[in-house]
């Protein structure tokens, strides 16, 4: 990591300052005058204090909301009525509270590993939590049929699509459903929010090879100066245009709506071809890259291919949010499909929330943010919170902020990960399904891995 002139990322040691720089209280307040629910007497917690105890609640590692809000704004409220006011705001205005929170973090000078060639590294992907069996969720939300021999789920399902800025493991837009909608339709409703940031290179799983999805995604894109980098699927077709230097291939892709079964145009993109093979492995994985990087110079194939790895970021981003931040399994709490929502967006800023504690830790250790442990900054922010709620009048302001510069100096240290070499695990399952080798005993070793680019056949 590089430093910078000047502090960038400040630690903060009160939750309400902590949140604060995530979302001000005068755009919170301001977009649930304009969009949140009308009448009534005034509410004892302002619509930022509301959402900063939702947010807290996420974060903090036991307790009920009414504790917490006690905790964070020293006001007593009921669970009831804290419920009754979660139902009268909904969950559309979290979301669209989500929207005016996030933002992108890294800066090119302080974090080059989160760029590539001045675009930065982004990812969308899928996961899902399962809801509970109550009257409500019973109701209104859709229990998919199980992929594989069709009996029924035991729970519905939130459906969650994230746009994740990677390096940084900050959020930057989301797309909920609970009525079956897959994951390239929520796709397309974050594409629709202009979520995606100027010079972004975005990349994806197979899933998010699809025709019809790059066709929407390349405009969105191309306004801001941004590409993608997406793995797609060895059964479509596409008609080689040229061969270039470096093994790669200009190729035009024919795009069809899937509704309607009309042509929609042509794609016209670089595909790559690449086996990686990986030391002690029977055989190698062979990857079908295509992007919207046309120059082969600037961006060479063995170079994307390298850089297509990223994507796994996401993952980790998933299990801080559902194992480590959540810590409850992937069963949600909430009653009904909205409160769900609510439940799944508050988690997202809570992400949000560590995410700017994190890379304040990692400047202070001058290291990359990976290299600081999510769950140790969690467990630290949610405890200096609750400390010096307790105990501000007791505390100067001085003598605060060298506790909290003490505090961050000690995180810089008990936080860090050491470097790890790169490791290759054995690709099975326990209980294998399909065509899966079983794995009885885990096995790893040290990463040894060759790139050989598949040029096209004359």
């Amino acid at each position: 990591m590089h430093d910078a002139s000047g502090p960038r990322f400040v630690f903060q040691g009160s939750f309400p300052e902590a949140f604060g720089a995530l979302l001000g209280q005068r755009a919170c307040d301001s977009l649930f005058e304009r969009c949140g629910p009308r009448g009534g007497p005034d509410p004892k917690l302002s619509p930022w204090q509301w959402l900063m105890a939702r947010t807290y609640h996420q974060l903090a590692p036991a307790g009920s909301f009414s504790t917490h809000v006690k905790e964070i704004t020293g006001t007593r409220i009921s669970g009831s009525a804290l419920s009754q006011r979660g139902q009268a705001i909904g969950w559309q205005l979290l979301h669209e509270a989500l929207g005016l929170a996030l933002r992108p973090m890294a800066d090119q000078a302080i974090h080059p590993g989160c760029f590539h060639r001045g675009l930065r590294l982004l990812a969308i992907d899928g996961t899902s939590f399962n809801l509970r069996n109550t009257p409500a969720i019973g109701q209104r939300a859709v229990k998919v049929p199980c992929g594989r021999g069709g009996g029924e789920p035991a729970f519905a399902r939130m459906q969650a699509v994230v746009l994740v800025e990677l390096g940084m493991h900050q959020p930057l837009g989301a797309a909920l459903g609970w009525q079956g909608q897959g994951e390239i339709t929520l796709a397309r409703q974050i594409l629709k929010q202009g979520a995606l940031p100027e010079k972004s290179l975005l990349l994806g799983d197979r899933l998010y090879g699809s025709p019809w999805l790059l066709w929407h995604m390349l405009p969105a894109l191309g306004k801001g100066g941004g590409a993608f980098l997406v793995r797609a699927k060895s059964n479509l077709k596409a008609v080689v245009k040229e061969c270039l230097a470096d093994g790669s291939r200009r190729i035009a892709v024919a795009v069809t709506d899937p509704a309607t079964r009309r042509a929609a145009g042509t794609l016209e993109l670089r595909e790559i071809l690449a086996d990686v093979t990986v030391a002690g492995a029977a055989k190698p994985v062979q990857l079908r890259l295509w992007t919207s990087l046309a120059d082969e110079a600037l961006h060479p194939a063995a170079d994307l291919v390298e850089l297509y790895a990223a994507r796994w970021r996401q993952e980790l981003f998933f299990r801080e949010l559902k194992v480590k931040l959540h810590g409850r399994g992937d069963l949600l709490d909430a009653q009904t499909p909205e409160t769900a929502a609510q439940e799944v967006l508050a988690m997202l800023l809570a992400a949000a929330v560590l995410a700017l504690q994190r890379a304040a830790v990692a400047q202070a250790a001058g290291v990359e943010v990976p290299r600081i442990s999510f769950a140790v900054v969690r467990d630290y922010t949610a405890a200096m919170c609750k400390l010096l709620e307790l105990g501000e009048d007791l505390m100067e302001l001085s003598k605060r902020g060298i506790w909290v510069e003490r505090a961050l100096k000690q995180l810089a240290e008990v936080a860090l990960i050491l470097p790890r070499k790169p490791r290759s695990c054995q690709r099975a399952l326990r209980q294998p399904v399909k065509d899966w080798p079983k794995m009885k005993r885990p096995t790893s070793s040290p990463l040894i891995k060759t790139i050989t680019i598949i040029p096209a056949s004359p």
